[in-house]
C-alpha cells in the first residue's frame, strides 16, 4: 500500500509539472523524465548525476585490472525497479530471500560484454573503468537503459524508448579482453585442483580441450562407422554442478531427478569423425566436445572430457543451469548394451 501511494506521490508531482508547463513539443520520455526527477527528488534528495546522467548511490573501490572497452566482466549482480521489485540477479543467497533457490540453478557471476552496444548504456558507462573487486550501486533512468549510441543524454531523451528505470547494484569479479584464454585458465585451474583424477595420460589435442581416460587398462580397438555403442554419462560445470546425467542415483543425489525420465544408457552411432556421432534413436547430434570425449574412447572404457565453451554452448549456454561462456566436464562411460 505505501508503495502505491508513493507512486501517486510521483504521479501527482509529474503532472503538476506538467499543468504548469508551456505548451511544448512532447518528446517520447518526457513523462518518464518528470516521473523519474520526482522519484529522485523525494527518494535522494540532493543526490547528482555523473556522466550521461546516472546517479550512484554506493561505490566501494577495486584493486585489480580494470575493466576496459571490447572485454569481457564476470560480473555479480543484483537489478531491482525503483520500488525494489527484484528483476534479475545472480547470488544464491537473494534467491534463497526470494524463495525461489533451485539445487539445480547456476548462481555466480555471470559474464557481460562491453562491446557497443552490448550493454544498455548507463550500465556501460558505469562499469568502464571500475576495477575488478570493485562495486557500484547505481540508479539508470529508463533513456539510458538503451542499447543504442549517442553522445548527449538529450540525445537519448529524444530517442529511446525503454520504459523502466533501474537500479544495478554490481561487483565486478573479473575482466579479461580475451574470454576464451580466460576460460582455459580456469579449466587449468581445475585440472590442478584435481590432480588425483588428471595423470601423464591426459590428451591436450585440441585447443580447449582435455581428455583423462579413467579407465586403468585401456584397449588400442577403435570403433567402426555405423557402430552403435551404448553409453551412461553426467555432465558438470566446474563448479561441480551437475546439469544432466541417464543414471538415477546421482539425479537423486543432486536434485535433477523426474520420474518422467527414465534412467538408462543411451546409444551413440558411430561415424567417420567426430562431428558425425549422434545420439539416442532420434539421431539427435551432440555438442562437439561431448563428441570429442567419445572420440578418445575405446570399448569398455571410462573418462572425462574437459572443454571450454566454443566446444559447448557458447554464448548462450543452456537453460538456467549452463551460463553463457561456461567450460563443461562429461564424465563418460561405454557399457554393455541395456537388455529390456
Amino acid at each position: 500500500m505505501k508503495k502505491i501511494f508513493k507512486t501517486a506521490a510521483y504521479l501527482a508531482i509529474a503532472l503538476s509539472a506538467i499543468c504548469c508547463a508551456k505548451a511544448v513539443k512532447v518528446g517520447p520520455n518526457e513523462a518518464e523524465e518528470r516521473y523519474f526527477n520526482a522519484w529522485i527528488s523525494q527518494n535522494h534528495p540532493g543526490i547528482k548525476p555523473t556522466g550521461l546522467g546516472i546517479y550512484i548511490l554506493e561505490e566501494e573501490e577495486g584493486k585489480g585490472a580494470p575493466v576496459k572497452k571490447d572485454g569481457y566482466i564476470y560480473a555479480d549482480y543484483t537489478v531491482t525497479d525503483l520500488e525494489g521489485n527484484i528483476s534479475s540477479y545472480t547470488g544464491k543467497e537473494t534467491a534463497k530471500q526470494l524463495g525461489t533457490y533451485d539445487t539445480t540453478k547456476f548462481y555466480g557471476p555471470k559474464v557481460l560484454t562491453t562491446f557497443d552496444n552490448t550493454l544498455p548504456a548507463g550500465l556501460a558507462q558505469a562499469v568502464i573503468g571500475m576495477k575488478e573487486g570493485g562495486r557500484k550501486k547505481i540508479i539508470i533512468p529508463s533513456w539510458l537503459m538503451a542499447y543504442s549510441s549517442y553522445e548527449t543524454e538529450k540525445e537519448y531523451l529524444e530517442n529511446s524508448s525503454n520504459s523502466s528505470s533501474s537500479i544495478y547494484d554490481i561487483t565486478i569479479r573479473h575482466f579479461t579482453d580475451s574470454i576464451h584464454k580466460f576460460e582455459i585458465g580456469e579449466i587449468e585451474e581445475y585440472i590442478s585442483r584435481n590432480q588425483q583424477i588428471f595423470d601423464s595420460r591426459m590428451v591436450n589435442d585440441t585447443l580447449g580441450f582435455y581428455y583423462q581416460p579413467l579407465s586403468q587398462e585401456v584397449s588400442t580397438e577403435k570403433f567402426s562407422k555405423d557402430t552403435t555403442i551404448y553409453i551412461n554419462y553426467t555432465g558438470r560445470l566446474l563448479n561441480g554442478l551437475v546439469f544432466d546425467t541417464t543414471i538415477e542415483k546421482v539425479a537423486k543425489d543432486n536434485g535433477l531427478y523426474s520420474a518422467s525420465k527414465t534412467y538408462e544408457p543411451t546409444s551413440i552411432k558411430w561415424g567417420e569423425k567426430s562431428s558425425d556421432l549422434t545420439m539416442g534413436t532420434s539421431g539427435s547430434s551432440v555438442i562437439p566436445g561431448f563428441a570429442l570425449t567419445l572420440w578418445h574412447m575405446h570399448p569398455m572404457e571410462k573418462g572425462i572430457g574437459v572443454f571450454y565453451s566454443p566446444l559447448g554452448y557458447s554464448y548462450n549456454g543452456s537453460g538456467e543451469s549452463i551460463p553463457g561462456y561456461a567450460p563443461l566436464v562429461f564424465e563418460i562411460e561405454i557399457v554393455e548394451k541395456p537388455t529390456k
